[in-house]
Formats: structure tokens, sequence, C-alpha cells
């Protein structure tokens, strides 16, 4: 309500003073426990219980992975599809969560703990990209559109690690990625991975950041289809997989590519 009034920077002001006594929290979803310690976190949490958010995304990723899968999973957050994952992939299933942002980490690590996934699931603090070395990265408050490109909007920058996914895994059965723009660049840094082990790609198309990043909606999907990868785009509203040839340039969506030799099975 504060912020409709034109009155978000006393949100943000609560937020750093109080957040941790505001806004930690616990819930339960679909049988796994999510909770967090920040305002941006507790909304999000709000957003999957009450809207659903992204149901069908996260029901096509969880039916894409068999018991004791490898998963690659490049910005988790709080680890909400992290913890998807490790129920999915089992106890013989592996889970590798890269997450650069070092207030997110606490609660991504919290939330693993909190379900028995320790030993499935491994953190590492860091972004991907096409090559490995250091960067700024620039908080947001919400902390869910921090990135390593700076938004239009204030943020607060700090140096994280940067690493290739390649350098991280032999093999891998799944890949997602919802790294704020920074997509097209982590492609780059899997391409022998994927064209070794032909997983499935899950992927987040937002114009804006994409441009914030120095790339674009087409540029994205020129690396996903260079790969030989036929893609398409989840319509959340729908429940269906959409043409990639349908997403309007300034549209927001999330995109399952799967190896083309296996889509014309």
């Amino acid at each position: 309500m504060l912020r409709r009034f034109g009155l978000g920077w006393a949100v943000s002001a609560i937020g750093r003073r109080f957040g941790s006594r505001l806004s930690r929290f616990e819930v339960e979803i679909d049988g796994l426990r999510l909770g967090g310690d920040r305002v941006g976190h507790l909304y999000y949490a709000r957003e999957l219980v009450a809207d659903r958010r992204e149901d069908y995304f996260r029901e096509l990723f969880i039916k894409s992975m068999r018991p004791g899968a490898t998963v690659l999973e490049g910005g988790p957050y709080i680890g909400y599809l992290t913890i998807n994952a490790a129920s999915a992939v089992g106890e013989r299933g592996r889970v590798v969560a890269v997450e650069p942002n070092p207030e997110t980490l606490n609660a991504l690590r919290e939330n693993v703990a909190r379900n028995g996934f320790d030993a499935r699931v491994d953190v590492v603090e860091a972004a991907l990209g096409a090559e490995p070395g250091r960067s700024s990265f620039h908080l947001t408050e919400g902390g869910d559109t921090s990135s390593l490109h700076a938004p239009s909007y204030p943020s607060r920058v700090v140096e994280v690690e940067v690493v290739r996914g390649d350098d991280l895994l032999d093999s891998v059965d799944v890949v997602k990625l919802d790294l704020e723009g920074n997509e097209t660049a982590a492609l780059r840094g899997l391409r022998r991975l994927i064209t070794d082990s032909r997983p499935m790609l899950f992927c987040e198309c937002n114009a804006a950041m994409l441009e914030s990043a120095g790339s674009s909606v087409a540029e994205l999907r020129r690396e996903l289809e260079s790969l030989s990868y036929d893609v398409r785009w989840i319509d959340e509203s729908a429940r269906t997989l959409r043409p990639f040839d349908d997403v309007r340039g300034s549209e927001y969506v999330n995109l399952s590519a799967s190896p083309a030799e296996r889509a014309r099975r």
C-alpha cells in the first residue's frame, strides 16, 4: 500500500532496518518447506502460495527429471525450484545451485537444509557467465532482480566470482537459467556441457533485462538454436508450450528447449 502512494522509499528503509524481524517466515508448499528473512523473500513466497506463480513452469521443470539425474540451476534465489528439483532427483541425484547474491545465500542454504537435502544439493557461491573471473554484481532491494548488469533503478554493488558451467560438471541432465539478462553469456559458458550431454534447458527470456546486459531476445534465440535446440515459450495462463515466433518483443516469458533430435521423435 505504501508503494502505491509513492512511499516506496519508506518500505526500503524499514526493510533495511527491521527486515529480519518483520519478514522471517516459513511456509509449506506442496509438501516442501520454504523460508526467508527479507521482505522480498516474503513477497515472493506470497506469490507462490496465493498466485501459484509460474506453476506450469515448475511442473515442466520437475517432469524433465528422473531419479538420479544431475541438475544445474543458475540463479536459484531462495531455492524454491532447488528443493523441488532435489525432491525429484532423489537420493542418487544431484542439484548444483549457482547463486552469487550474498543476501540470498543464507536463505537458500537454510531451505536446502530444512528439507533434508544437504547431501544432494551443492550451493556454489558464484555467477554463471561466459568466462571465469570476477565481476561487479548489483544488489536490488527485493533480491530477485539482482544482476551482473546495472539496472535503471538504485542498487548496491559488490564483487562476485564468475564461473563457467563447463567447469562445474562433466555431465548434466537438466539446466535452468534465471540470470536477469545474463542467460546468453551463461549459455556460451555451457557449450561443451550442452553439446556433450544434450540436457533439457529452461531459460528466462526477459527482453528488458537482456537489453541491459547488452544482449537481446533475438540473440538468446540464436544462441539456443545454434546448439540445435527446439525452443518453445511457456504459456502459464493456457498451461501449454507455444512456438518461439509467438513471443512478442517486450514480453517476459520462460523458455523450454529440448534437443532438436529429441523433439523430432
